[in-house]
């Protein structure tokens, strides 16, 4: 008798799909020159938050941005980091 598997009880996964609404490099450049720091929690263009080619924050580029950020935090033990992974789970607690 061969026994069921059953589902692992994982965490869903709330970043599935960033990888394809992301912006590029170049698209990064446009974006900053369009939307300002409003699209970026980082510095010179980094830990972006918006859906490319829009001004519109995407929930899954701020889950990102956040996680990313407290990743480094643990890597790199800087500052800036924890101040990136505060200002995401403040725009989280807001949408």
């Amino acid at each position: 008798m061969h026994k069921s598997k059953s589902k692992s009880k994982s965490k869903k996964n709330y970043v599935k799909g960033w990888k394809n609404e992301k912006p590029n490099q170049s698209e990064k450049t446009i974006m900053f020159n369009n939307c300002g720091n409003k699209c970026f929690l980082g510095p010179n263009k980094s830990f972006p938050i918006c859906t490319k080619n829009t001004c519109d924050i995407n929930k899954k580029g701020v889950y990102s941005a956040y996680m990313r950020a407290r990743e480094f935090q643990t890597i790199k033990g800087t500052r800036k980091y924890s101040e990136i992974a505060k200002k995401a789970d403040s725009i989280l607690r807001k949408i």
